[in-house]
């Protein structure tokens, strides 16, 4: 097992928590979405404008599957649909050490209202429509929690879970990374 891979709902912090664990345990950091920019020449956006979600998850699996074959320990943030298709968890888990960061739907909800992220991600995008007569927090939440109805089985296959307040403390996820045997 070469990488650490953090997994999880959009807004669950795996982005801010992976730099400070890469920083702790000094290894490099990646986030596979940037990977996926890079390799596309656009944003995110963009791609599911021109291939559609379907296009993005199969860029979204071959980046993995580069990322996931180099040779040097990593510290990888994951995008949130990441372990859900194309035999992706398989990969997580036969080349690193999975960690989901399993944060409660309300805090999910008030993230992304509250961030520039909710209009930057095509999936969270889409939970609000422009007639809703809902707030952005609450479709935001129904959103995340019929999301994570689907994928709460890819996720529960991680190595480890860390709940609520411990997915966010990097102390805290290390002394559980630790406790759960993972060591670069």
């Amino acid at each position: 097992m070469n990488h650490l891979y953090l997994i999880g709902l959009p807004g669950s912090g795996k982005t801010t928590l992976g730099r400070r664990l890469a920083s702790h345990y000094g290894r490099p950091f990646l986030d596979l979405d940037a990977v996926i920019v890079t390799a596309a020449g656009q944003d995110i956006p963009a791609i599911f404008e021109a291939e559609g979600e379907a296009g993005f998850r199969q860029r979204e699996a071959d980046a993995l599957r580069e990322v996931a074959a180099r040779p040097e320990p990593l510290v990888v943030a994951t995008g949130g649909g990441t372990p859900c298709f194309h035999q992706n968890m398989e990969v997580l888990r036969a080349t690193g050490f999975p960690v989901w960061l399993d944060v409660p739907l309300a805090t999910l909800a008030r993230r992304l209202a509250a961030g520039a992220q909710a209009n930057t991600r095509p999936l969270v995008t889409a939970a609000h429509g422009p007639n809703s007569p809902e707030t952005l927090e609450n479709s935001l939440k129904r959103w995340l929690g019929q999301t994570l109805a689907a994928r709460r089985r890819f996720y529960s296959q991680a190595r480890l879970r860390c709940p609520g307040a411990t997915s966010t403390r990097p102390a805290a996820v290390v002394a559980a990374l630790a406790e759960a045997g993972f060591q670069f």
